[in-house]
């Protein structure tokens, strides 16, 4: 069953993610509280280079306190903005990598539990550098690295790779690599 929408209060509101407070009537008849995170959406892409080669990005994040490797990834510009166009500009931008062949895998939602966040991912198949990475944010510190896809998938089985989406999309690509 599901629970009834009574009232929200907003939180917090930046231009690509609200947090909300929404007071809820449970299927019990008692009354709850829940936390949501409204998100803009955004995508992520797994370049692979024609070699076999993943382009991964390693960055710090500061919620983890830790460096982590990643695929390629942010949030749209628009509510309205098509996700290809949003993996493709964020490939370039973070990688100076891009593809003629692009493909979407899925769409994940990355934290169910309290926020609508959602993901497309992509695959770019025969990815090849172009140019330098060019337009990193003024607060985002980003390393490119290239490694061997079966490293990469060890790198996910051992927890060296622990970001969700990497590790989603590296096991959906596995059948077209193998």
């Amino acid at each position: 069953m599901k629970e009834k929408f009574l009232a929200r209060t907003t939180v917090y509101d930046t231009d690509f993610l609200q947090v909300h407070e929404d007071a809820v009537q449970l299927p019990s008849g008692r009354s709850s509280t829940r936390v949501v995170v409204d998100h803009i959406g955004a995508a992520a892409v797994i370049p692979v280079t024609q070699s076999g080669d993943v382009v991964l990005v390693r960055q710090y994040r500061y919620a983890l306190g830790d460096y982590t490797y990643e695929i390629p990834a942010g949030k749209k510009d628009a509510k309205e903005e098509e996700t290809l166009l949003t993996a493709k500009r964020e490939l370039l931008e973070e990688t100076g990598y891009t593809s003629d062949a692009f493909e979407f895998l899925t769409c994940i939602h990355t934290a169910i539990g309290f926020s609508n966040e959602a993901v497309d991912l992509y695959y770019a198949k025969d990815a090849m550098f172009v140019q330098a990475p060019t337009a990193h944010e003024e607060d985002e510190y980003v390393e490119v690295h290239c490694i061997p896809f079966n490293e990469a998938m060890q790198w996910a089985k051992s927890g060296k790779i622990s970001d969700a989406k990497t590790i989603i999309a590296l096991f959906l690509i596995e059948k077209h690599l193998k």
